[in-house]
This record gives structure tokens, sequence and C-alpha cells, in this order.
């Protein structure tokens, strides 16, 4: 903490402290921003999570076993019964 009071002192002296503190500005909000963009995008990655997980459960105690989508046959590609 000292250590940046001093650095400020020192910029004032040089009489570049408005510069260096929009740097550091400019710095803490880009540090700000980019973290609450981590926390939104984690937030939306866990809400899908969540409404899957949910829909997953929700097939299982619906009492039906028919899974909705698009249909897969295991057929062979020839028939040798004949």
């Amino acid at each position: 903490m000292i250590v940046l009071l001093f650095l400020l002192l020192l910029a004032a002296l040089a009489g570049v402290l408005g510069l260096v503190l929009k740097i550091t500005l400019v710095i803490v909000l880009t540090a700000i921003l980019s973290v609450t963009a981590l926390i939104g995008v984690a937030w939306l990655a866990w809400r899908r999570q969540v409404r899957r997980f949910q829909r997953a459960g929700a097939g299982r105690l619906g009492g039906t076993t028919i899974e909705v989508g698009r249909p897969s046959r295991d057929l062979p590609a020839h028939d040798d019964r004949y």
C-alpha cells in the first residue's frame, strides 16, 4: 500500500498523475468487465445444464421409456436370410 502511495507521489511530482490515473482506471474497469462477463457466461451455462438435467430426469420419472428424437436403426447392410 505504501509502495502505491509512493508511486502516486512520484507521478504527481513528474506531472503525469492524470495519465497514470486514467491508465489505472482503464485497467481496473477492464478487469471488472471481464470478471462480470465470465460470471454471466458461467451462470448461463449452469442454467442450461440444470434445465437439461431436469428434462432428462422428468423424462425418466414421467413413466415413458420412449426417447424422442431421430430414429436410429441398427439394420445390417445386407440381408443374409435368403
